[in-house]
């Protein structure tokens, strides 16, 4: 990976955490992104915990909008615990919880590029989508900075927009019409384990669009957070649109 060139690599297995110890040693703070994977919930707390053991000094851990013991969605359920985790842990953390990320969109880089289409089971639903490059930008700066404890930030874009406006924005930095298409969320898990997601991975993504916090409108919140934490407004969805305009373009026939 060129972006970690002159990075020392540490090497520890979050499903092992007999691991972890070695891979902790000489670290002062950490960037917690829990693993996406089946049982993510146990190797969080295997991080949290080998994290404790080390004396970390500040651990920034990122998190979700809608966090809830409640929700169907794995993700978001899985997050409040490793919140609760952090918090009982005695380390001094702070928690970055990200609304939906604009970088999605590459996902249906595919349907886009064949089909001038996307497609999804959101409804009119509306997203304050983030840029994942302005929640790096924030998470370096308070790590860096020495400031931020206990502190739980919610990182969202300048503006909510339904998927069909998000269209019309991708249609203006892409220079051709894109278009989308609601499905029900049987058919949206189905879509995705055609497309070779793991049954479990296509269930939660028809989960946490469909069923729970972000069909029902959550998604549409912005904060003021980002820009506060940056010093300079959010980016948005249009410069996403623009900035990754090349991997959106049609093929070639």
């Amino acid at each position: 990976m060129p972006a970690l060139a002159g990075a020392e690599i540490a090497a520890g297995d979050s499903t092992r955490p007999e691991t972890l110890d070695h891979a902790f040693v000489g670290v002062e703070k950490v960037y917690l992104v829990p693993p996406t994977a089946p049982g993510w919930d146990r190797m969080q707390a295997a991080l949290i915990d080998a994290a404790r053991r080390a004396g970390i000094r500040h651990v920034v851990k990122l998190s979700a909008t809608g966090v809830s013991p409640a929700e169907r969605s794995m993700s978001l359920s899985y997050h409040w615990h490793g919140e609760r985790q952090l918090e009982e842990s005695g380390i001094p953390y702070t928690i970055v919880r990200a609304g939906s990320f604009s970088q999605n969109t590459l996902f249906e880089a595919a349907t886009i590029r064949s089909e001038n289409r996307f497609y999804d089971c959101v409804g009119d639903a509306r997203f304050a989508k983030v840029d994942t490059r302005d929640i790096g930008e924030a998470v370096a700066s308070i790590l860096t900075s020495g400031r931020h404890d206990g502190m739980t930030y919610t990182l969202t874009g300048p503006e909510a927009l339904t998927y069909h406006e998000l269209a019309e924005r991708l249609s203006q930095a892409l220079g051709r019409a894109i278009s989308y298409v609601d499905l029900s969320p049987a058919e949206r898990a189905a879509q995705l384990e055609a497309a070779g997601l793991p049954a479990w991975m296509a269930k939660e993504f028809a989960d946490i669009y469909a069923a729970d916090f972000f069909r029902r409108g959550g998604g549409a919140e912005t904060t003021d957070d980002l820009e506060r934490l940056l010093g300079r407004p959010p980016r948005r969805y249009d410069d996403f649109a623009r900035d990754y305009a090349d991997e959106l373009a049609p093929i070639a026939g």
